[in-house]
């Protein structure tokens, strides 16, 4: 399949994955730049942008752009001399056998927010149509959404109410008065609906932007429903660990967490995970083909060159 068959079928199906492109490739890399694949949340790569020491840190990269959907710009061996730590930008050593360097761009592909608007009203026209002039999904079921707002507006309120309040969505407002909305709460109550359920609803639904129409009172729910998702999406990609090598890339070095802390961090984070003592790459140990016993104890490594470094140091 074509890989761009194969970014539209993934879309299509709602399937999160990332897109790696090879930006910059220096020489003795075989791999070229415009080089793409495809990387699934699993780890799954269609396309090639490279093996030994790159597929690896690819991967872990990819999973945490995945996590944070925060595109990013992975380096290796990019340059003589190490160019100082951006945002966005991870630089790491190359440690394998094929040298030289590579520039990989990945981005996140998550799929479209889902909206369900409950009501037929002047606001619930409104907010479907800018949904759509933002990109958003607008679906009938809550329970598909990311976002739920309750927009009947006396009509049908309570069980309008309960089904969004009792939705997976990340979102649920409610346009109402503080006043209505804290008697349709109480109702609820009353009628069976679990309060962890109802704590979740946001009302009156918006930011506070001081417009009267509908189409302004949409706008600021709209504004809501976007600054919670990005302010999400911002706090998981700060919760990510960056890496940066001790010394220039030209050098061996193992990488080392940047610190937002003084402590260390352990890269493998499974028991299935091993560490790479000479790159620092992760290693899973049940597919892993280079391994070497010493001391009693089993070492996993990434690729044969660091084996056999590790062997020669340890002879």
């Amino acid at each position: 399949m074509d890989l761009l068959d194969r970014v539209t079928e993934l879309r299509g199906a709602r399937t999160p994955f990332v897109l790696a492109t090879v930006v910059a490739s220096y020489p003795p890399q075989s791999v070229r730049a415009g080089a793409k694949a495809v990387i699934l949340a699993d780890g799954t790569i269609d396309g090639w942008i490279g093996g030994g020491c790159i597929r690896p840190v690819v991967l872990d990269e990819a999973r945490e752009a995945l996590s944070s959907g925060a595109p990013r710009l992975v380096r290796m061996n990019a340059g003589a001399k190490r160019v100082e730590q951006s945002r966005g930008v991870r630089d790491y050593p190359m440690t394998c056998q094929g040298e030289g360097g590579v520039e990989i761009y990945l981005e996140p592909m998550l799929p479209a927010p889902r909206l369900c608007v409950l009501g037929e009203t002047p606001v619930s026209e409104s907010l479907r149509a800018l949904a759509g002039a933002i990109g958003q999904i607008v679906t009938d079921e809550p329970n598909d959404a990311d976002a739920v707002v309750v927009a009947t507006m006396g009509v049908g309120d309570e069980d309008a109410l309960a089904a969004a309040a009792a939705s997976k969505a990340s979102y649920v407002g409610l346009v109402a008065s503080r006043k209505k909305a804290r008697f349709l709460i109480d109702f609820a109550l009353a009628s069976g609906v679990p309060d962890e359920q109802l704590a979740r609803v946001k009302f009156p639904a918006g930011l506070d932007l001081g417009g009267m129409s509908t189409g302004e009172i949409a706008l600021s729910i709209l504004a809501e429903i976007v600054q919670r998702r990005c302010h999400s999406q911002r706090a998981r990609a700060a919760r990510a660990t960056p890496y940066e090598s001790d010394l220039p890339l030209a050098s061996e070095a193992n990488r080392k967490p940047i610190a937002a802390r003084d402590e260390e961090l352990p890269i493998a984070q499974d028991d299935n995970s091993a560490v790479d003592p000479i790159c620092g790459m992760t290693v899973d140990k049940v597919t892993a083909k280079h391994t070497l016993e010493s001391g009693g104890e089993t070492y996993y490594f990434c690729c044969p060159h660091c084996k056999a470094r590790f062997a020669k140091a340890h002879a």
